[in-house]
């Protein structure tokens, strides 16, 4: 019988009562000479973002009648079995995987294994863009684990967070938790807070320890798990802290250093040696997985093979999983063609489209894999998964398309778990697609009917954790020190001083030292040395202080400068200043400038900036205008209630039944 779950709660420094805890979103990342990485001040201690100092004891739903999880000794796991990306192959004698060149994030990461082995539980997730060698750096990590018999456990069957939620509560010592892809975990609409929440259980519990979580996400799931709502509820109140200090950055590119290695490596393995010619801005590990094949084999593709792909990837970025059923993919696909060239295609003309999608490029690099099923599980249609660059790369270039009848259709016939159903049901009222979206939700509550187990459409959990305000970020104590030393410097008006300190806590774990010393700045005046400080602050994960650097301009009716800072801010995806910038222009009477700052704040993504842009096209008589814009803003998925600047949408006047995905007006009377 496993031990019951507990939960931790980590005392506070001396004198830190008070202090903000780490901004969402904060990425550790080690400088060579950095605290962190073994500078002179003070003891360093790394990587142990869960020591515990008092336990209490509270029920865990997932430990009821929970199995056993299956693992497997770290020595007996296979890379390819773990989503190890397939690398380019130019001989069939070639190994699997291309020799390994460690770089900066390595040796973070390396030091939480360290402190794993030393018998401390820890948890690391490695955040970078698609194809940059998450994966396959959190396999060579454990490779040292392999003689001191851990085992590993990669939650997936029955899916990866029915899996994850039945068998985290049974975990024991000296297992490696797989959850490569993380947001499939942490981001799932109905049980994503509950498998944070036995995460930071497991962490917590000494009986159980070491374990050691390692996962991956791509930057926009880390945004969406460590964003804090702008109002209502909290939907990562457990994602957040868990992440907390807990990320290691995995750079796109490789820098000059990087570049050694990889010279010296290629003397031993020809796929390095190739991707030092071939790889564009030094992007060495995109070019190894088959990135520019995989793109130039899509931009080739033909018309029923584009059209399967397109709804392949208009499926994933809606939200649905990463299982699609070939019966809906086919049916999905015949919106995407126009009429004439759908009847001049063969009758045999989706095999051929799985055939190029399926065929291999530079090794094993494919465009829809055929996905396995697990022995003794028959599906009832064969599914398809795409590949996770496309699906970025479809991300981006398909962002302000909505998806064809077909797609929907598709979507109502084939698709058999409630959870893609409903994800579908909330895409299509995100874009007005106001019967779509109620034929899916009722079909979703049907399906869910049938899968009892499985909950549907916001249920909510009972929770007894305790007040989140109690739980201190995890961190490094000696750059949580440095910064208690730049706040003391400032205090003293030693900015100088103080700016040195905080420089070295961000580069560990601290930007919202940085930040706070950046705004001191500015406050006493020094406004080149607070431009220069909130820049860096940005750059080590508080980004939010150039928002704050940007009113603090407009308060002193700065007002270009404000508007400078806030596009900055927007860089890094925080685009509120700009919106709110956008309000004070109008409130002001200058509706012009008002109108510039929204379609700057479109342009990096703003959900309510097209919005405002119809609404002051429409109050300036450009009717036609207005209505292109709000098409724009529906296509996109902008119709969601308007928290923080809460106007009336234009499209509830114009087209109040909502709107088909051709654009045309719903009827009022709802039809099937």
């Amino acid at each position: 019988m496993s031990p019951p779950p507990v939960w931790s709660r980590r005392n506070r420094l001396p004198g830190d009562d008070g202090n903000p805890p780490l901004a969402p979103g904060s990425q550790v990342q080690a400088g060579k000479h950095s605290v962190a990485a073994g500078g002179d001040v003070g003891a360093v201690i790394t990587g142990d973002s869960n020591a515990i100092t008092h336990v209490y004891v509270v029920p865990s739903a997932a430990q009821s009648g929970s199995d056993e999880p299956v693992t497997r000794p770290v020595s007996a796991c296979h890379p390819l079995d773990l989503e190890v990306h397939h690398a380019i192959r130019l001989a069939p004698t070639e190994a699997i995987l291309p020799v390994y060149v460690p770089r900066e994030h390595d040796a973070h990461l390396q030091r939480i294994v360290d402190a794993a082995r030393g018998g401390r539980s820890q948890l690391c997730v490695l955040v970078g863009e698609s194809s940059t060698g998450k994966t396959r750096a959190c396999w060579e990590a454990i490779q040292v684990l392999a003689a001191e018999e851990w085992r590993l456990w990669h939650p997936f069957d029955p899916t990866r967070a029915d899996a994850a939620l039945a068998g985290l509560a049974s975990v024991g010592p000296r297992t490696v938790v797989w959850l490569n892809e993380a947001q499939h975990y942490l981001a799932h609409a109905q049980v994503g807070e509950q498998i944070a929440a036995a995460l930071r259980t497991l962490l917590a519990d000494t009986r159980r320890a070491p374990i050691l979580v390692l996962g991956t996400l791509w930057p926009v799931h880390r945004d969406q798990l460590t964003s804090l709502p702008s109002s209502g509820e909290d939907p990562h109140a457990q994602s957040r802290p868990l992440l907390a200090g807990r990320q290691v950055h995995v750079p796109d590119a490789f820098t000059d250093g990087d570049l050694v290695a990889v010279r010296s490596a290629a003397r031993l393995d020809g796929r390095l040696a190739q991707a030092l010619a071939g790889a564009a801005d030094r992007r060495i590990t995109q070019f190894l997985a088959g990135v520019p094949a995989l793109l130039e084999r899509y931009e080739h593709a033909g018309p029923a093979a584009r059209a399967v792909l397109n709804a392949a990837v208009d499926a994933r970025r809606l939200g649905c999983g990463v299982d699609l059923p070939v019966s809906f993919l086919e049916e999905a696909a015949t919106g995407y063609l126009p009429g004439s060239v759908f009847e001049s295609l063969d009758d045999d003309w989706l095999q051929q489209a799985l055939v190029y999608a399926e065929r291999p490029v530079h090794g094993d690099a494919r465009l829809l894999q055929r996905a396995r099923r697990a022995p003794g599980n028959t599906p009832v249609d064969s599914c398809f998964r795409l590949a996770d660059y496309m699906e970025q790369h479809g991300r981006r270039t398909r962002r302000d398309l909505c998806p064809p009848a077909s797609f929907w259709n598709a979507a109502l016939h084939h698709l058999p778990g409630p959870a893609d159903v409903f994800a579908l049901a909330t895409a299509a009222e995100a874009r007005w697609r106001l019967r779509y979206s109620r034929l899916l939700a009722e079909r979703a509550r049907a399906l869910s009917r049938q899968e009892p187990a499985l909950p549907v459409e916001g249920q909510s959990y009972a929770s007894d954790w305790p007040d989140e305000s109690d739980i201190w970020p995890a961190d490094h104590p000696t750059c949580r020190a440095l910064a208690d030393l730049a706040f003391a410097a400032a205090e003293t008006d030693d900015y100088e001083q103080a700016a040195t300190l905080a420089l070295e806590a961000a580069s560990c774990c601290q930007p919202d030292a940085l930040a706070d010393i950046a705004l001191q700045h500015e406050r006493a005046g020094l406004t080149a040395e607070a431009s220069d400080l909130a820049h860096h602050a940005a750059a080590n994960g508080a980004a939010y202080c150039l928002g704050r650097l940007a009113m603090m301009r407009e308060e002193a009716d700065l007002y270009e400068h404000a508007e400078h800072y806030a596009r900055a801010a927007a860089e890094y995806g925080l685009t509120g200043t700009l919106a709110e910038l956008a309000v004070r222009r109008e409130a002001a009477g200058n509706k012009e400038r008002a109108l510039d700052l929204w379609e700057v704040a479109a342009e990096f993504g703003h959900p309510e900036a097209l919005a405002n842009i119809a609404r002051l096209q429409h109050e300036a008589y450009d009717t036609d205008g207005a209505a292109r814009t709000a098409r724009e803003a529906l296509d996109r998925g902008d119709a969601h209630p308007f928290h923080r600047h809460r106007i009336e949408p234009l499209w509830e006047k114009l087209w109040p039944h909502g709107i088909e995905p051709d654009g045309s007006p719903s009827p009022s009377t709802p039809t099937a």
